[in-house]
């Protein structure tokens, strides 16, 4: 009875003060409400024309793909809207939780106050940074930055400065992303100051039932204000056939969050290893220890150099469709030697091409195989050469020995020694060490010394001026005919390339030499597919003009196939126990190709593209007509997308398996 009495004397004082102030007394929200709902309403601003700047900026890429109509576009920043409502909202109910219990702290209530002011000042500062930054990252690698990239930033300090110092346009983001970090916690500090939030509401208790009210409302603000069955994820940033209208929607700071929880995480989970390790034994037909021998046999060649040319894209070429003329020493190549034409890098890195060229393994998606998991000899047949004394084994690279761990790896990985920046005593180059024509005349040096002394040499130089921030430089007898500074660094690094074949070609050892002119990567031009076809489809040329007969090649080649059939061609007598063939006398069915989300899977018909941890696939018909090949139609072919999906996930999980195996050192693959 006393309880029906105290509800009944709490009832007629709201009745009463309904009647003096009005249901307006309840509704209005209280000044603490207000503050957040003003900072949430800024970050949705914030956020939208950050999106909009992105879209703007690369208004082109719209045309790479299909389903590029104004109802898609306004579609997508619609729901890119409803991706930073998720974000926002998450930032904003941590200050509604401590303002909440502030109403009852009295005068203690500032410290809650401050701690919001702090929160909320972080959080938005940070993800403003992150989402401007994110502008440049993915005009470079056509996908949204994650926290593996700060990692390996972490990893390449000085080098990682240098890249963002030495070129202006991310000179001038980070500058924008400090800006709109500074003022949007002025704009905090100024509505902390005019609501007062460090005071505790005239009406506690109504103050705190709107912010608890609030709080409430996350599992709806966690889809995006909309009743859908879960929270939002990256699937639902797929809303057409456009590849870049879906990343538009996408707000970068979700999954760099996402990301940033498994930065540590070395491990890989996309198969039973037992079920990968027998895929990988029946595709590749190997014995248990997952090893075939390749016998020797008679060949002209004693040497054999390969030239990595960092970033090379093949849809540069003209014999792959180009206009500009950016690569004439190499499309003339081509013509002199036999080119397969459809070969793809493992990854969209250059660390990738480095460890899939010496190793001849997949690429392991976010991982950092040069840096990551555990470390050891891989027995590459650079290795085995090596260690047998039948080849001296050199590696050039232009920059400091510590990039990417090439130092550890290299040397790790059978090579006799490594030629970095230190070793050049050169002028120079301000952003990437020596230039390209620099390195090559050193490999010539190294050779001759090797040819003098009698002994074979297997020689790989990585060039790098074809890299952001771009600086090629002023030379004798090179002569661009173009302006900007990345189309003449395109051609300063074709014609270090063409002078390095043609002074080699005066030497003793060069009709014994075997040449290979690849990529690391090359570079997205384009956004057709969420990994861009043009990030990884790379030039691979054998060349050796008193040998070799002009061929062009169309079956599918791998970066990891480069070395066994190299090696395979010189005649030397080596156990292969990688994922590499010898082209000359083997096929492949299908190619890995692996970005830090993404596998991607390429055969003669389809391309199938998966996101493991978000269980997103793509399935895409190389054969269709016109734009025909740029439609998802994996509900309609479950089947084939199910089989590549198999072999993805295989490929990477034994690649990666392997590569920590500490019994691997002794051939006992398990």
């Amino acid at each position: 009875m006393a309880k029906f009495e105290i509800a009944k004397e709490i009832y007629n004082t709201l009745k009463q003060r309904t009647k003096e102030h009005g249901i307006g007394y309840y509704l209005c929200p209280p000044r603490h409400v207000k503050f957040l709902l003003w900072v949430l309403l800024a970050g949705l601003v914030s956020f939208s024309l950050i999106r909009i700047t992105l879209l703007l900026r690369n208004i082109e890429l719209l045309n790479s793909g299909i389903d590029a109509t104004t109802g898609n576009i306004l579609y997508s920043l619609l729901t890119g809207v409803r991706f930073d409502i998720v974000l926002v909202y998450y930032i904003v109910v941590i200050g509604l939780v401590l303002l909440a219990i502030g109403q009852f702290m009295g005068r203690h209530a500032r410290w809650m106050g401050y701690a919001t002011i702090a929160i909320l000042s972080l959080c938005f500062s940070l993800s403003l940074m992150c989402c401007i930054g994110d502008i440049p990252y993915f005009e470079y690698t056509g996908s949204h930055v994650s926290a593996f990239a700060l990692r390996y930033a972490a990893n390449n300090t000085s080098e990682s400065i240098g890249l963002i110092t030495g070129d202006m346009s991310y000179l001038i983001f980070m500058f924008v992303a400090l800006g709109a970090s500074v003022a949007f916690t002025a704009l905090i500090l100024f509505l902390a100051r005019r609501y007062q939030i460090g005071i505790p509401s005239e009406r506690r208790t109504h103050a705190a039932a709107y912010l608890i009210l609030l709080i409430a409302l996350v599992p709806l603000t966690s889809r995006g204000m909309y009743p859908q069955r879960g929270p939002m994820t990256p699937r639902d940033a797929v809303i057409s056939n456009n590849n870049f209208i879906n990343q538009l929607s996408l707000n970068p700071v979700l999954p760099f969050v996402e990301s940033l929880l498994h930065i540590n995480d070395m491990t890989l989970s996309l198969m039973d290893s037992a079920e990968a390790r027998a895929y990988v034994i029946n595709l590749y037909h190997r014995d248990e220890n997952f090893n075939e021998h390749i016998e020797a046999h008679d060949s002209p060649w004693r040497n054999v150099v390969i030239i990595v040319q960092e970033g090379n894209c093949a849809a540069n070429l003209a014999h792959h469709g180009a206009t500009r003329g950016l690569l004439p020493n190499l499309d003339r190549l081509i013509k002199e030697g036999r080119y397969y034409e459809n070969t793809y890098s493992t990854g969209t890195f250059t660390r990738y091409g480095i460890y899939s060229i010496v190793t001849s393994m997949p690429s392991p998606m976010h991982l950092s195989p040069l840096e990551d998991g555990y470390l050891q000899n891989m027995h590459s047949p650079y290795d085995q050469v090596q260690s047998s004394g039948r080849m001296s084994t050199i590696f050039l690279i232009t920059h400091t020995p510590d990039f990417d761990n090439v130092n550890g790896f290299v040397t790790m990985q059978g090579f006799d020694r490594l030629i970095s920046l230190p070793d050049y005593n050169r002028v120079v180059n301000d952003r990437w060490g020596v230039d390209d024509h620099i390195m090559f005349d050193r490999a010539i040096k190294e050779m001759d010394a090797e040819y003098a002394e009698g002994n074979a040499f297997a020689t790989i130089c990585l060039t790098c001026t074809n890299h952001r921030p771009y600086n090629p430089p002023t030379v004798e007898g090179f002569n661009p005919t173009v302006s900007g500074e990345e189309e003449r660094a395109i051609q300063y690094a074709d014609w270090a390339m063409n002078r390095f074949i043609e002074m080699c070609k005066e030497k003793p050892w060069f009709d014994e030499t075997l040449f290979v002119i690849t990529a690391d990567h090359a570079r997205r031009m384009a956004v057709d597919y969420f990994i861009p076809e043009t990030s990884v489809h790379i030039p691979l040329l054998f060349y050796s003009p008193k040998h070799i007969e002009p061929e062009i090649c169309s079956d599918l080649a791998s970066q990891m196939d480069i070395t066994p059939t190299a090696m395979s061609m010189l005649g030397i007598e080596y156990d292969n126990h990688s994922f590499g063939i010898d082209l000359t006398t083997k096929r492949r069915s299908m190619i890995p190709i692996s970005d830090e989300d993404h596998i991607m899977v390429r055969d003669y018909n389809w391309v199938y593209i998966t996101n493991p941890s978000q269980s997103i696939g793509y399935l895409y018909d190389l054969n269709a007509e016109g734009d025909g090949r740029l439609v998802n139609i994996i509900n309609r072919h479950p089947d084939i997308a199910s089989k590549m999906d198999r072999y993805a996930r295989a490929i990477t999980q034994a690649g990666w398996d392997m590569h920590n195996d500490p019994n691997f050192s002794t051939n006992q693959y398990k």
